[in-house]
C-alpha cells in the first residue's frame, strides 16, 4: 500500500487544522487548495467539511468556479453593547406575549431566560423585570409543541440555503406526500406558522414553482446536503403583507358594501395597503382593497354573516350566493 501523505498527523488533527484555517482567514480556498495544505487527498478534505458543517462550529459558504470547488467562512458579526431602559425592554415583553401562543415550550423558555438576562445587564436594583400585562386571546391557536424540532430545522434550512425533505398531510388525503423544498420564508398568519419556498426540483427553471406548507401538517422535516443559492422574493415582506390572503399569486381588486353594524370593525382595520373606503349617511360604507386568495376572500365575507355584501367581481359573487345558499340549505329545520 502507498504511503500516506501524512503519517504523523491523525484525521482530528487534520480536521482541527481545516477548522482553524476557515475560523482565522476570511479569504476563499480552493478544494486543491486545502488538500496541499493539510497533505490529504481531496475525499478526505469533503469528508472533514462535512463534519465541520454538522457540528456548526463556523458556517461555510462553498460554490464552483473555472471547474474547481471554493469555501470560505462566512464573516461572524461582532458582538455590540445593547443598552436597554425600562420602557424598551417592556415593548419586548408586549411583542413576547403576542407571539406566546404560537411557540413551543423550549422557545418560551429560551425568551424567557433572554430578557431575564437582559433585565439584569440593564435595570437597576430598584427596577424589575415586569410580569406579563397583556393577555393574548387567539381563535382556535395550534399547539407547535410537538413541532418544535422541525421548527428549528426549517429555520436552520433557510439560514443555510439546504432544501429541506419534508413528509407533508393535506386536508383531502389519508396519507403523507414528500416534498423537497427550498425554503425562504417562514410566514406567520392568523394563528399559524407556514414555510414558503420553491420546489427543488423546479429550481433551475425560469419562475421556479411556489410553494407554502403550513408547519402543523408536517410530519417529519429532514436537511439534506444539497444547497441552492440564496433566494430573493419576488416580493418584499412588506408587498406580501400589503394584500389580502395568504397566498402572493396576482391580486386583484373586491370591492364589498359592510352594513352599518359592521362598518366601524372594518374601518378599523387595514385589508389591504391599498384600500379605499367610502362611507355613506346610513352608516353603512363600501370597502376596495386587493387580495390574492378568492377561497380566503369568500370564506372572509361569508363570516359577517349577512352585514357584508361582495359587489364586485362578478364571479366571485356568484360563488358566494352559491355558498351561502348550501349554508342556509344546512340550516332549515
Amino acid at each position: 500500500m502507498p504511503p500516506k501523505y501524512d503519517p504523523y498527523s491523525s484525521p482530528s488533527d487534520k480536521t482541527l487544522g481545516l477548522l482553524s484555517i476557515f475560523l482565522f482567514s476570511q479569504r476563499a480556498h480552493s478544494l486543491g487548495h486545502l488538500a496541499t495544505i493539510l497533505q490529504c487527498s481531496k475525499q478526505s478534505i469533503l469528508r472533514m467539511m462535512e463534519h465541520i458543517q454538522k457540528s456548526q462550529w463556523v458556517t461555510i459558504d462553498s460554490w464552483i468556479k473555472n471547474r474547481e470547488r471554493w469555501y470560505r467562512a462566512r464573516a461572524i458579526k461582532k458582538q455590540t453593547n445593547i443598552i436597554l431602559d425600562t420602557t424598551a425592554i417592556d415593548k419586548l415583553l408586549l411583542c413576547k406575549d403576542m407571539v406566546w401562543h404560537l411557540l413551543p415550550e423550549s422557545y418560551r423558555k429560551d425568551i424567557t431566560e433572554a430578557l431575564q438576562h437582559a433585565a439584569e445587564q440593564n435595570l437597576t436594583e430598584e427596577e424589575t423585570l415586569s410580569d406579563s400585562f397583556t393577555q393574548v386571546k387567539p381563535k382556535g391557536f395550534i399547539d407547535y409543541s410537538s413541532r418544535e424540532t422541525f421548527i428549528s430545522d426549517l429555520i436552520r434550512a433557510i439560514r443555510e440555503n439546504r432544501v429541506c425533505k419534508i413528509l407533508y398531510r393535506a386536508p383531502t388525503r389519508k396519507t403523507n406526500k414528500a416534498y423537497l423544498v427550498a425554503g425562504y420564508q417562514m410566514i406567520v398568519f392568523r394563528e399559524g406558522l407556514y414555510l414558503r419556498g420553491y420546489r427543488a426540483e423546479t429550481l433551475k427553471k425560469k419562475k421556479p414553482e411556489d410553494i407554502i406548507l403550513p408547519v402543523h401538517r408536517m410530519y417529519e422535516v429532514s436537511l439534506t446536503d444539497t444547497r441552492f443559492e440564496p433566494i430573493e422574493p419576488e416580493q418584499s415582506t412588506t408587498e406580501i403583507a400589503g394584500t389580502f390572503g395568504l397566498h402572493h399569486g396576482e391580486a386583484f381588486r373586491v370591492t364589498v358594501r359592510v352594513a352599518p353594524s359592521a362598518a366601524m370593525y372594518v374601518e378599523e382595520r387595514i385589508w389591504s395597503s391599498d384600500q379605499k373606503i367610502t362611507t355613506h349617511k346610513d352608516g353603512s360604507l363600501t370597502l376596495e382593497f386587493s387580495t390574492t386568495s378568492e377561497e380566503e376572500t369568500l370564506a372572509w365575507v361569508l363570516s359577517f354573516g349577512g352585514t357584508m355584501e361582495l359587489m364586485d367581481p362578478p364571479t366571485l359573487r356568484k360563488k358566494i350566493a352559491a355558498a351561502a345558499q348550501v349554508m342556509a340549505d344546512a340550516h332549515k329545520g
